[in-house]
């Protein structure tokens, strides 16, 4: 018994199918390290960073005590008491909310959270290694006037998740930071 296989006929533009894919794929790979996007990746602790002491802003500070956690998680030698140590002090944490949209009745329909945090980082022998920055994360969520029972609720999530975003935040701006002193 005999099988006829018919043979496979490719579309005639398939080639230039393939070739224009191929093209962008290169062409978005190009776009995307032009406009400096870049993976992000763990935080490595550089060797010359030695013992680290993070000071808040008030001796309660949540963020404070997270960062150090953070930090310490990647491989940072927490500072003994009395210690000589580079101190990642946190100068100030705020608070804003606002409206984002309102209606055509002129409702608040939308908010905005932000949080931002000014840091900077004193190096053991005094030096500034980074100088003040802001780190701000912001989230918005919409407003129901008939649900309105419902928004100090959904505010306080919005918050609590900006507070445990923000430590992560700060790391890649201090890796980004030191990276760059290297």
């Amino acid at each position: 018994m005999t099988s006829h296989r018919t043979p496979v006929t490719q579309h005639p533009l398939a080639p230039i199918a393939r070739t224009f894919a191929k093209l962008a794929v290169v062409l978005l790979l190009v776009g995307l390290s032009a406009c400096g996007f870049a993976p992000r990746r763990e935080f490595v602790v550089p060797a010359d960073l030695g013992a680290v002491r993070v000071v808040g802003s008030d001796s309660f500070s949540r963020l404070a005590e997270r960062l150090a956690v953070n930090l310490s998680r990647a491989g940072a030698m927490p500072a003994a008491d009395g210690a000589p140590a580079t101190i990642i002090r946190i100068a100030a944490e705020r608070w804003h909310q606002g409206p984002l949209t309102v209606d055509a009745a002129a409702r608040v329909q939308e908010f905005i959270i932000t949080y931002s945090v000014d840091f900077d980082v004193i190096a053991a022998d005094g030096s500034v290694r980074v100088p003040r920055q802001t780190v701000e994360l912001g989230r918005d969520f919409t407003f129901d006037t008939a649900q309105a029972l419902g928004t100090p609720g959904e505010e306080e999530v919005v918050r609590d998740e900006l507070a445990r975003a923000m430590p992560a935040a700060l790391m890649r701006r201090l890796s980004l930071r030191l990276d760059a002193d290297r």
